[in-house]
């Protein structure tokens, strides 16, 4: 990347996360102001008065309140960096090709641990917080099957299958990637602390597009399923109902025109009217496992390849840039 063209990303930066910081402006301020292309550096030199709220009474010169902002959006970059996390933007190079090519793409993205890993072929594994014995037996097959395979993984540090899904994937040494529905400094669900260091000591990496301290909700984690439908180049819900969160990762994978694969136990099928919705709505295929499992793996032994060039085009590009 040129140097003129790392000094605008990195002012972007810094303005972005001091913009965080002021009362007022949140996640969706900020992201119309990303979609207008007017641009954070911009905004905080030319119109940073309409963001600012000054106290009745206050005399602290507008100049003085930037610098001082400023200085605090530093400070933020500084300490993400400590703990190995980059701010991407969409109009970056290194922002992954998997993004960046939905119509729906995140405007930035908070990346800690492998940044390289977002452009390397990968299956999402996701499903239910409340798995049954099946349904973990089932993850837990899954990934063995996979373990001489080039993928990489993707799920949602959610527990139940999403949590199961990184475990297994570290078992076997597939790097894997969870995609976060908060903030990358909160800490969600309580007790994942140990399972997304494992995730960052194996070589995999966490994500999410919401600023550093911002909590869940229900809009969020629907806005987080379209992230992991779309870091996949194949999904596979192992278990799941066809009105829950995981049905809405399925419904962004058919959107995005990626493989799903569901998979189920002998004589469960009837049992499994997700199989069958998905079948007919999405055009999902579906494996009987064990019997079926040489059939799964040739069905997807041609999409590492097809993703090299893409992933060796992209890894001479993912510096990590302040």
């Amino acid at each position: 990347m040129a140097l003129d063209q790392r000094i605008f990303w990195k002012n972007e930066r810094i303005a972005f996360l001091a913009l965080t910081t002021l009362k007022g402006v949140g996640f969706w301020t900020l992201h119309q102001l990303a979609t207008s292309k007017v641009g954070f550096k911009s905004t905080f030199k030319s119109n940073l008065e309409k963001y600012v709220k000054l106290e009745e009474g206050s005399v602290t010169p507008l100049a003085e309140i930037k610098k001082k902002l400023w200085q605090r959006g530093i400070k933020i970059i500084e300490e993400l960096a400590k703990e190995n996390i980059v701010l991407i933007f969409q109009g970056e190079d290194r922002f992954p090709a998997k993004l960046k090519n939905i119509h729906d793409a995140p405007q930035w993205l908070f990346v800690q641990g492998n940044l390289g890993i977002l452009d390397t072929p990968s299956i999402a594994i996701v499903g239910t917080r409340k798995p049954t014995e099946e349904g973990m037996f089932l993850t837990r097959l899954i990934l063995a099957a996979l373990h001489k395979s080039s993928f990489s993984t993707v799920s949602g540090l959610a527990l139940g299958i999403d949590q199961l899904a990184h475990l297994e994937s570290i078992r076997y040494e597939l790097p894997t990637i969870a995609v976060l529905g908060t903030g990358i400094k909160e800490s969600y669900p309580k007790g994942s602390e140990s399972i997304r260091k494992l995730i960052l000591d194996s070589g995999g990496a966490v994500v999410t597009e919401y600023l550093p301290t911002q909590s869940y909700s229900g809009e969020n984690f629907v806005r987080r399923n379209r992230i992991q439908a779309a870091l996949s180049d194949i999904l596979i819900p192992v278990e799941w109902k066809i009105k829950s969160g995981t049905a809405h990762t399925v419904g962004f994978a058919a959107k995005y025109n990626k493989k799903i694969v569901n998979i189920y136990l002998p004589k469960t099928l009837e049992s499994r009217p997700e199989i069958e919705f998905s079948r007919h709505s999405y055009a999902a295929s579906d494996y009987e496992m064990p019997l079926e499992i040489p059939e799964f793996l040739s069905s997807i032994s041609s999409l590492p390849e097809k993703c090299t060039k893409l992933a060796t085009e992209t890894n001479g590009q993912l510096g990590l840039e302040l």
